[in-house]
Formats: structure tokens, C-alpha cells, sequence
């Protein structure tokens, strides 16, 4: 769709899949010192060379980049966040409790692929006594599903199961993990840390 042209006082970016996006489209910003707002500093990275000069970037995902925002008294403020249908984090309802203002425009979507049933089995039985990371909700969801359509949860039971949040585990808790893992805040350098 579109981007809008209207004058906005900041833009919103969770994921680098937006940015991404944006550049296959080769968008550039009409004012590159408007500031941007990013969760991770792989979104931040993405954000740069889409031409901003002008970066902000919270770890914790779309709650602490709502706290930057805030606490950075914007009251009044129009911002455009660009994100997917799937977002886990209602931006706008955060943002509006600092009178803040957002318009939301889906640049991607998420479509889960699944593999051959074969490459699964082999997928699995390669992580056996390993880890399994999940990054998101969706992902934890199919994931789950194809576990069970193919009968493959007893594999796991030697497995750790590492989450980015609490939402992205849940579909996968009712398996028998050798133990399951929740990030402390929504960042995967945090996961890879419980790996000590």
C-alpha cells in the first residue's frame, strides 16, 4: 500500500522486516533528520540506510520503545508506525496513553512455510539435546502445530525450548522439554544469554 505523505513528528519501526521492505521498494524519507524509533539495534541498523539520520533505539521490544517514547514528552505528537497485521503489541493504544497519536501502515506480512516432512524429522532429530529458539507468537503457534501433525513432541524431550516472550512458548508448553526458557525482556542477544 501507499506510504502516507502526511507530516508526521516521528516514525515507528519494531522490526527490520519494515525497513527491509521499504528499501526493496527503494522508499527513502523525505526528511531524513525526522526521527526514528526502533526496537534493537538491528532495526535501527536497517532504519540507517534507509537514510535516517536521526535514530532512537530501545531493547525490550514494542512496550520499552512505547516507555522511550513517552518519556521523551511528545504530548500531541503524530507518529507513523510501520509494522504487519500479526504485531503482538498495540502501539497505537500505548502511545495514545501519552497523547500521542499513530497511524499504522502494514508494510509485511508473515506467511508460515512448511516444510516437507522429511526435513522436518531431520531438523528434529539434528537439535536433539539441543535448543530450540522461538521469536514470536506465530512462530511458536505453527511450530506447534507442525510438531504435532507429523507426531514429533516425544523427540524433544531432551530438548531446551528458549522464547523471546511468554506469548511465543505458549502454544509449545503442553511438549515435554527438558526444560523451557523466557527471555527477560524480548531481544535475542537476552536469549542466547540463557544459554549460560
Amino acid at each position: 500500500s501507499p506510504i502516507p505523505k502526511d507530516e508526521y513528528n516521528g516514525l515507528i519501526f519494531t522490526s527490520r522486516n519494515s525497513a527491509e521492505i521499504l528499501q526493496t521498494r527503494e522508499w527513502k524519507p523525505d526528511n531524513a533528520d525526522i526521527p526514528a524509533f526502533c526496537v534493537g539495534e538491528k532495526t535501527q541498523k536497517s532504519v540507517k540506510a534507509l537514510g535516517f539520520a536521526n535514530t532512537h533505539v530501545a531493547n525490550g521490544g514494542g512496550a520499552a520503545l512505547a516507555n522511550l517514547i513517552g518519556e521523551m514528552n511528545l504530548k500531541g505528537s503524530k507518529f507513523l508506525y510501520f509494522s504487519t497485521p500479526d504485531r503482538s503489541f498495540d502501539m497505537e493504544s500505548a502511545l495514545n496513553s501519552y497523547d500521542i497519536s499513530v497511524d499504522t501502515i502494514d508494510t509485511y506480512q508473515v506467511n508460515p512455510v512448511t516444510p516437507a516432512h522429511q526435513q522436518i524429522i531431520q531438523a528434529v532429530t539434528k537439535v536433539s539435546g539441543a535448543c530450540v529458539f522461538v521469536y514470536s507468537a506465530l512462530s511458536g503457534k505453527h511450530l506447534a502445530h507442525i510438531l504435532e501433525t507429523i507426531n514429533l513432541t516425544s523427540m524433544l524431550k531432551d530438548c531446551t525450548l528458549i522464547g523471546i516472550s511468554r506469548q511465543a512458548v505458549e502454544p509449545l508448553e503442553h511438549i515435554d522439554w527438558k526444560e523451557v526458557l523466557i527471555s527477560s525482556q524480548p531481544d535475542e542477544i537476552q536469549m542466547i544469554a540463557l544459554l549460560n
